[in-house]
């Protein structure tokens, strides 16, 4: 078994590296013109750590393994995504994390990302648990993502994803906006605050009021981004 795993590892280590993250990255470059903001935040956090974004495509998903690049970026998605023909292959090659819609697997669901996590390894997660194309709004987050950080006593890591006007060749060779991601600074669990309930809470504003205030101030944000 053991060289079993070492084998198929191996097979997703090559597709990760050599196919899936070349393809994403000049995708998200040529048609969004994707650039980051605040690499250097990722970097504070060399351990286990949750990443959250708002969701406005269906492609962010990849934005939001490439700013974890080199390193990989677990991602939690709806269970029915795994299970479409060829693209649910994908998904799981990308590291997918099915959510479990049975109520017996979920204690499973919980226990695979904790032990990620003591691992060392970054989870990233919708806390609005919806796709809006293009809105630049945020929805009152769920829980899940800010317990769990709680749970494990790891940093949230928020990040959002911006629009900005076309320019250049992109006025004339595109109609929606062109993408920034914001990555701001990790947010620890506050260890003062005995009851748990009350740590999430405070976590889950903590990182809703840091990201709505980049959104409402998009316009500057985008002009110091990097090119990734």
């Amino acid at each position: 078994m053991k060289l079993k795993n070492t084998v198929i590892n191996f097979v997703e280590n090559i597709f990760y590296y050599i196919i899936a993250v070349p393809i994403l990255y000049v995708v998200d470059k040529i048609f969004f013109n994707y650039k980051i903001i605040g690499k250097e935040n990722i970097k504070k956090v060399p351990g286990g750590k949750i990443t959250i974004s708002n969701h406005i495509h269906y492609l962010d998903c990849t934005m939001n393994g490439l700013i974890n690049f080199p390193d990989y970026s677990y991602f939690v998605t709806l269970e029915s995504n795994c299970k479409i023909p060829v693209v649910g292959l994908l998904v799981r090659l990308l590291r997918g994390i099915p959510i479990p819609t049975k109520l017996d697997d979920k204690k499973g669901f919980y226990e695979k990302i904790s032990k990620l996590l003591k691992e060392g390894e970054t989870v990233h997660i919708y806390p609005e648990g919806e796709l809006r194309l293009y809105d630049q709004k945020l929805l009152d987050f769920k829980k899940g993502a800010f317990a769990m950080a709680v749970e494990n006593n790891v940093p949230i890591i928020p990040t959002v994803i911006i629009t900005r006007e076309r320019h250049g060749i992109y006025k004339y060779i595109k109609n929606k906006p062109l993408i920034t991601q914001v990555i701001l600074e990790p947010i620890f669990p506050d260890l003062k605050i005995e009851n748990k309930m009350e740590r999430i809470e405070n976590l889950k504003q903590e990182a809703y009021f840091r990201m709505n205030s980049v959104l409402e101030n998009s316009e500057i944000c985008y002009e110091k981004a990097e090119i990734v």
